[in-house]
């Protein structure tokens, strides 16, 4: 006999009937807004949409909402939201001015030119003409530079001391045959090379 038959054997005996009771459970499906801060944390509503009178708060790792800090705050997307005592009491929706779209707009014209010029085809000529002015251009640019440093060089030998002067050429040492001398010969001879 199995463990489950002597268990249905004993609530037979003293009868007690099992049975399954099913719990209900209700889950509460809240209806959370989110939104991200420009710093990046992120903040929740209970409503479903961030408006004025509703409450903000963030959830920490525990599951805990702590309310926001009076304050203002930037969101991603350009809009933004005053706090005081953990709700919102202001609402600022995100605005573009009038400049920045017309500074979009020269960026599209700009990019549209770009790629107009772009499909441009050019010819064998034009190329080389382009690299025949761009040789030209460099060197000009090394001829400019080098007439720069050789005035550079002229100037700084023009500054250059006039008391540094040359040493004095040597001259070479007249070789004498010293075994033909007589000895006073010799002597003068060693005097006169180290006197020069």
């Amino acid at each position: 006999m199995t463990l489950k038959e002597r268990i249905s054997d004993i609530f037979e005996k003293y009868s007690v009937e099992l049975a399954v009771e099913e719990k209900e459970e209700k889950q509460e499906v809240a209806l959370m807004a989110t939104a991200v801060l420009e710093s990046g944390q992120e903040i929740m509503t209970d409503a479903d949409a961030f408006a004025v009178g509703v409450s903000a708060f963030v959830v920490n790792d525990e599951g805990e909402r702590i309310p926001l800090p009076d304050g203002d705050y930037q969101l991603q997307d350009g809009s933004m939201l005053v706090v005081a005592e953990g709700a919102v009491v202001e609402v600022n929706e995100a605005t573009t001015e009038p400049e920045v779209e017309a500074e979009e707009e020269k960026e599209e014209e700009m990019k549209a030119e770009e790629v107009e010029a772009s499909s441009e085809v050019l010819t064998r000529e034009a190329v080389e003409g382009m690299i025949a002015e761009a040789i030209e251009a460099t060197k000009k640019e090394f001829s400019s530079q080098i007439e720069e440093r050789d005035a550079k060089i002229t100037e700084l030998s023009k500054q250059a001391s006039p008391s540094i002067a040359r040493a004095p050429k040597m001259e070479a040492p007249v070789s004498v045959d010293l075994k033909s001398l007589s000895i006073t010969e010799r002597v003068a001879a060693i005097h006169n090379q180290f006197s020069k």
